[in-house]
């Protein structure tokens, strides 16, 4: 897999319905009708780009595969899908 750089990360999280929350690193938390949810992921306000070890920890922070993931970055999965795999699995 190729490294991601941050930009597009936070761009389609944002789209996907997920809610910055600019601490010590880059926390996104998703929101589902205006309801904060105990789904998040963050990383390093320095990075520029994130490598495979962290884009895996990622996945795994917002319930889904890798493939998965990757499809939401690249806005193959939208977050009307994203939403129903989570309730899919008990996740929400």
């Amino acid at each position: 897999m190729n490294a991601l750089k941050t930009d597009k990360i936070k761009k389609s999280l944002t789209n996907k319905g997920f809610v910055e929350y600019d601490t010590h690193h880059c926390y996104f938390w998703l929101h589902v009708n205006g309801e904060r949810k105990a789904i998040f992921t963050f990383y390093s306000h320095s990075a520029k780009e994130c490598g495979d070890p962290l884009l895996n920890h990622m996945a795994k922070q917002l319930k889904l595969s890798r493939r998965q993931f990757d499809e939401l970055i690249d806005c193959a999965l939208s977050k009307e899908a994203y939403v129903k795999i989570l309730r899919d699995n008990d996740n929400l």
